[in-house]
């Protein structure tokens, strides 16, 4: 379900203010924005009594400011984007690993990979292990007890129909890749939670 709102963005550099349009996004448990911009996130509905033994200012904060449509930090990134020059769609998703504490709430991992999808054609998707870069070393990921899968050398491999039923039936995903200069590998773990929800939606905004 699309709800379309104003929100204003406050450019404190220049002192503008800018009304930029956004649409809320809501499917069962999971609220998002989608700009008008293309960019967007979508995320598990934020629930206030999940953190009420934390007592940081940004729990506080979200619990104080939090509505039906907030969502928890830990959440799909994506952007829809029109090439300036030749009008070419494309459409690219980004998730971090987080970390849930009942002390801290959500704790966003510091890492040099991520998680990176690109669902621009629907002959061809691509699923990365973005920051992955060291030379004639490959990439890898598997989700939840499924066989691991290794990428090509650029950290990326085709996301298959037999992919992406693991990645919608899947909790989380484990990636592992190693950043330049240095060729020891990082291992983070994903949450899945929302990905059909997320990739059906813009799936279906695919021109």
């Amino acid at each position: 379900m699309l709800l379309k709102k104003l929100s204003v963005l406050i450019l404190t550099l220049n002192s503008l203010v800018v009304l930029a349009e956004s649409e809320t996004l809501v499917f069962g448990d999971y609220v998002g924005q989608i700009y008008s911009d293309g960019s967007g996130s979508l995320g598990k509905r934020f629930d206030p009594e999940v953190t009420m033994s934390c007592k940081t200012f940004n729990c506080e904060y979200n619990r104080s400011n939090s509505d039906a449509n907030t969502s928890f930090d830990d959440k799909w990134s994506f952007h829809i984007r029109n090439d300036e020059m030749t009008d070419e769609q494309k459409i690219t998703v980004k998730k971090y690993a987080w970390k849930f504490t009942e002390e801290f709430g959500e704790i966003r991992m510091t890492s040099s990979i991520s998680l990176w999808l690109r669902l621009t054609d629907k002959n061809y998707e691509s699923l990365c292990v973005l920051g992955h870069d060291y030379p004639g070393m490959t990439a890898m990921i598997r989700v939840d007890k499924n066989p691991p899968l290794e990428t090509k050398e650029n950290g990326c491999l085709q996301l298959t129909k037999d992919l992406d039923g693991q990645l919608r039936s899947g909790s989380k995903i484990t990636i592992r890749g190693s950043k330049f200069p240095y060729s020891g590998s990082e291992t983070k773990v994903i949450d899945l939670g929302g990905y059909s929800e997320m990739s059906d939606f813009l799936r279906n905004r695919r021109r």
